[in-house]
């Protein structure tokens, strides 16, 4: 296809964005990333008659990521996150948490990433860093995540996670570059009018019943009211919940199971179902 756009106004760590630009790799595995997803959602695109690179891309994010998630396809900007961590990994890594955790962030959009990215590597068990009041919050320093472990009989040795980080941002390099990268941090926004080419927009706000996320709140009413004035306006919109939303099955969207969440011990599933609902 010709030419479409991405929106995503909840963007989180951009894994469908990135993957939708040629990612091979995961950026985090933190909780509520949707790279395991992302081949479904993907397909759930193209279903809607949308397919290829998108060449104009909106990634917005009330939280941290509405700052990182930008900066990271730049190309430009993504160098310079990883100049930033290659410094932080040459220090030891309990030091550089200890000169970030509830220190007032960066004004540089480059370094504030490559903070965030540190933090949000190294958090325990892959809890989400916030920075509330313009200091960084972690979840707590994860050990094994700073310096790696031993295998044992049932895993596999756990590698020190900064530079498998560096070099997850390396292989970016090879990404589709957007002609038009549009950011920013600011909470989830309804269009201004008829959209006038074929867009998509990715829904993924924080679940019902879950933790919510740094940096704002989206309910399920505001989630409901933001997909139809999107839909309305011409584009085809996605939305991802641990269960269909009925407000908008009820007018005609319709609702699919794309995972049947954890049944087993596996430390590498989500314990919940996951759903997408679409757009008629």
């Amino acid at each position: 296809m010709d030419g479409w756009t991405y929106i995503e106004p909840c963007c989180g760590s951009a894994a469908l964005a990135l993957a939708l630009l040629g990612a091979t790799r995961s950026l985090l595995p933190y909780q509520g990333s949707k790279w395991r997803f992302r081949h479904a959602l993907t397909a759930a695109i193209g279903e809607a008659g949308v397919t290829g690179r998108p060449d104009r891309v909106v990634l917005s994010d009330a939280g941290p990521f509405g700052v990182a998630a930008p900066t990271l396809i730049d190309a430009t900007l993504r160098a310079e996150v990883i100049q930033e961590l290659e410094g932080f990994a040459a220090r030891d890594a309990r030091e550089v948490y200890d000169a970030l955790h509830q220190q007032p962030v960066s004004e540089d959009p480059a370094t504030y990433t490559a903070e965030l990215l540190f933090l949000q590597r190294l958090s325990f068990s892959g809890k989400a860093v916030g920075d509330r009041g313009g200091r960084w919050s972690s979840p707590g320093f994860n050990t094994s995540s700073a310096y790696g472990l031993p295998g044992t009989e049932r895993f596999g040795p756990v590698k020190p996670m900064v530079p498998s980080l560096i070099r997850v941002l390396r292989s970016y390099d090879r990404l589709h570059r957007p002609d038009e990268l549009i950011g920013g941090r600011r909470p989830a926004r309804a269009p201004e009018g008829p959209v006038h080419r074929p867009t998509v927009v990715y829904l993924d706000p924080p679940y019902v019943d879950s933790t919510t996320y740094p940096g704002g709140e989206l309910d399920r009413a505001g989630v409901v009211a933001l997909a139809r004035t999107w839909a309305e306006a011409g584009a085809t919109v996605i939305v991802s919940e641990g269960e269909p939303v009925r407000e908008l099955v009820s007018v005609g969207w319709t609702a699919r199971q794309i995972d049947t969440g954890r049944k087993d011990t596996s430390r590498f599933r989500g314990k919940q179902e996951e759903w997408i609902t679409v757009s008629r």
